[in-house]
């Protein structure tokens, strides 16, 4: 399965629902000390990530139901999701996230590159490519 897209068979660790544990350094700052995530991986070759700030900021009391410029800046750096599709090098030891929507404008199209470790129960990627997020280390347990 080197350099391939996932297939549908058993043998893919990576198909399923995963939360997220930990964000060892990097990105934590933005996400505070108990971020919380769901990741995403199907058969297909699908992903989807969603990872949020915990706990949630409150928006401004009294803004009628509409949030002030400074609401949505925090909002927005506490969230983050995207989607696409995936391929597994797995002499490389990498998974691809290959984006195709963001809640990020600039990073439609990017790939995301992470070197994984994968049991059954466990899964942590590190960034491969991205010299702001090197030191991090995204870690997650399968979902029950």
């Amino acid at each position: 399965m080197s350099n391939s897209a996932p297939d549908s068979s058993a043998c893919n660790p990576f198909v399923g629902t995963w939360r997220l544990v930990s964000i060892d350094s990097g990105e934590s700052r933005l996400f505070g000390e108990s971020p919380v995530g769901v990741l995403m991986y199907d058969s297909d070759g699908n992903v989807a990530v969603q990872i949020m700030r915990n706990p949630r900021p409150e928006f401004a009391a009294n803004t009628m139901g509409f949030p002030t410029p400074k609401d949505v800046q925090i909002a927005y750096k506490g969230y983050y999701a995207y989607y696409g599709t995936y391929t597994i090098d797995t002499t490389a030891g990498q998974i691809t996230h290959h984006l195709k929507g963001s809640l990020r404008p600039g990073d439609v199209g990017k790939d995301f590159v992470r070197a994984y470790t994968v049991t059954e129960r466990t899964l942590s990627l590190k960034p491969v490519n991205d010299s702001q997020a090197k030191d991090a280390c995204l870690n997650w347990e399968r979902a029950k």
